[in-house]
């Protein structure tokens, strides 16, 4: 496979993964199906990965990159390229750096991740971290992806091992999945929450959006998890589903 091709299968895979929603239900089944469709891309893309022509190899995982940039560049308003920025950044992290990773290469990480230090020097205000199909679907299983919760703490400032956050995992592994209507409430809350998180995102008040989520409903939340009021935490974050289902997944 000629290099341009190469690159051009690399932007259209990229392209075609833009238009998937990054849900629990359906992802292992994009993510295979693509494998399938693109096993000769990822084929070529291994041999790459495990030769030693550098020059190549930089040339290939820089062709995705340098058209997110472009495209951002191409953007008439600050507010429009931050907007499509969030959901280059999600389709990057989601589907195509996952996807490559899957290649059949002893080097596939270190190729991955050449994408991604490439990416983050092209556009450091928009900067993303390394992802694995492996991990992201492992997360969809264990029921690890505090998505909402995790939002709203980065937006307040605080560490992925702050207070509030550990309190709230603990009580949704300890609590909510010990009984299957929590069990439930989780499963859905997870079927859901990437696409909210993604939507709020868009928003140019994100930030109020996301203190107003803290206000009524998870810091209330700790404090009747602190007061040992399981079942009541149950309802505010059960109704804190509901409200932001309504709001940011069927009124877009």
């Amino acid at each position: 496979m000629e290099i341009n091709e190469l690159q051009n299968e690399l932007t259209e895979i990229y392209r075609v993964t833009m238009d998937y929603d990054f849900h629990k239900a359906s992802y292992e089944t994009h993510i295979e199906k693509l494998k399938e469709k693109y096993a000769a891309v990822l084929q070529e893309l291994a041999r790459i990965s495990d030769s030693t022509d550098e020059e190549l190899k930089e040339q290939v995982a820089s062709c995705v990159p340098e058209y997110v940039a472009a495209r951002l560049l191409s953007e008439p308003s600050k507010r429009k390229r931050e907007t499509a920025a969030l959901d280059y950044k999600m389709n990057m992290v989601s589907f195509f750096i996952p996807l490559l990773g899957e290649m059949p290469a002893v080097s596939s990480e270190e190729f991955t991740r050449r994408i991604v230090k490439i990416w983050n020097a092209k556009m450091p205000e928009h900067k993303i971290g390394h992802s694995t199909y492996g991990n992201i679907k492992g997360g969809f299983k264990k029921g690890i992806f505090c998505y909402i919760t995790t939002a709203v703490c980065r937006s307040l400032d605080k560490p992925d091992d702050c207070y509030e956050l550990t309190a709230l995992r603990n009580y949704r592994d300890e609590y909510l999945l010990a009984s299957d209507d929590g069990k439930e409430l989780v499963r859905e809350y997870y079927n859901i929450a990437p696409t909210i998180v993604k939507r709020i995102g868009r928003k140019p008040d994100a930030d109020h959006i996301y203190r107003e989520i803290w206000e009524d409903y998870l810091n209330p939340c700790i404090r009747l998890i602190e007061q040992g009021e399981n079942e009541k935490c149950r309802e505010k974050y059960s109704d804190m589903v509901r409200k932001l289902e309504a709001e940011y997944l069927y009124q877009m």
